[in-house]
């Protein structure tokens, strides 16, 4: 078996072999997708190694760069993303040695850490290979229509739940947004945060090929992100991230301006819940005191990180207090 990395003429059997190991899913897998995921990232394209044997592909493990900005310091990091195994070939390690194979690239190339949401079953493969539990993602929720989701709750009760996109039509992304994202800084807080830009946003959400986001905004001092989540009893505005322009955390008008934007929409798409990363909750909070007053429950998905060149420094991401992240930073795309 050889490990080597992937090559653009890689491409249509890297997607073969994704659907014949994982199938479709609710993601679907193509090279459209592909190519923006990997290639298009603004942070960089993502590092992959193949595992070939009898010039045939057996095997991929893709990391995905990202970039987060800590005390004015700037930290490149890797979301551990796709894997897949061919089906004969499975029991021979291939995913591991891809993992840790790249995890020594990825060393030598400078990154500082690794960072993903693995799921129950994959959990413990990462630990075993040098992962640490950071702990479960807060999230922040507000109950729009406590009376239609209790009724909605009530209905449902013992029939199998399910999630799906919903089919309510994208707006059109107004240039607008984006010469509003130019203007944007990262603050130096105690807490990282990723590196926001203009194409960060474009190529995150707006050209996103999977999910339909909308924005929330005065084109003056705030751009709020999020999508709707239909459930089987209930349906979430998911806020993905959140930006405050001008000193906007310091105008004790700028709470009452984003409900007024916010709510009235969920009214009308007749949402009952809302969900927010209870950390970046916390770096808005002067701004988003409309969400009420359920507390902040660790109630996401597990975060697991891996340190490469962080050294001393790496026992401070196991500290959630020096996490900002917001939901768009750990959602699964």
């Amino acid at each position: 078996m050889q490990i080597r990395p992937a090559t653009p003429q890689d491409k249509p059997a890297m997607i073969a072999l994704l659907k014949k190991s994982l199938g479709e899913g609710l993601i679907p897998k193509s090279e459209a997708l592909w190519t923006w995921k990997h290639e298009q990232n603004p942070f960089g394209a993502s590092f992959v190694l193949l595992a070939e044997e009898n010039n045939t592909i057996i095997g991929l493990r893709a990391f995905m760069q990202w970039q987060w900005k800590w005390k004015g310091n700037l930290y490149k990091a890797i979301r551990a993303v796709d894997t897949a195994t061919h089906p004969d070939h499975q029991g021979k390690g291939i995913f591991k040695k891809l993992t840790l194979q790249q995890l020594e690239l990825c060393k030598q190339q400078g990154i500082h850490f690794v960072f993903n949401t693995p799921n129950d079953q994959s959990r413990p493969g990462y630990l075993k290979m040098g992962w640490v539990q950071q702990g479960r993602m807060p999230l922040k929720f507000k109950v729009t229509n406590p009376i239609a989701l209790a009724w909605a709750v009530a209905f449902k009760k013992g029939k199998a739940g399910s999630t799906a996109e919903d089919p309510t039509p994208v707006q059109q992304w107004d240039p607008a947004v984006f010469k509003l994202m130019d203007r944007y800084t990262n603050t130096d807080n105690d807490q990282l945060q990723t590196v926001l830009s203009t194409e960060y946003i474009r190529w995150r959400y707006a050209d996103n090929p999977l999910f339909r986001y909308n924005y929330f905004t005065d084109f003056e001092n705030f751009l709020l992100i999020g999508r709707i989540k239909s459930h089987s009893f209930t349906r979430e505005l998911r806020l993905v991230d959140c930006m405050l322009f001008n000193n906007a955390s310091s105008d004790r008008h700028i709470n009452s301006r984003i409900s007024r934007t916010i709510l009235p929409y969920c009214k009308k798409n007749k949402i009952q819940v809302i969900s927010f990363s209870g950390q970046q909750y916390q770096l808005n909070r002067s701004a988003l005191s409309w969400m009420g007053i359920i507390p902040v429950q660790n109630r996401g998905p597990i975060v697991t990180v891996r340190d490469l060149n962080m050294s001393e420094q790496f026992s401070s991401l196991l500290n959630i207090n020096n996490w900002g992240y917001s939901l768009g930073d750990m959602e699964l795309f």
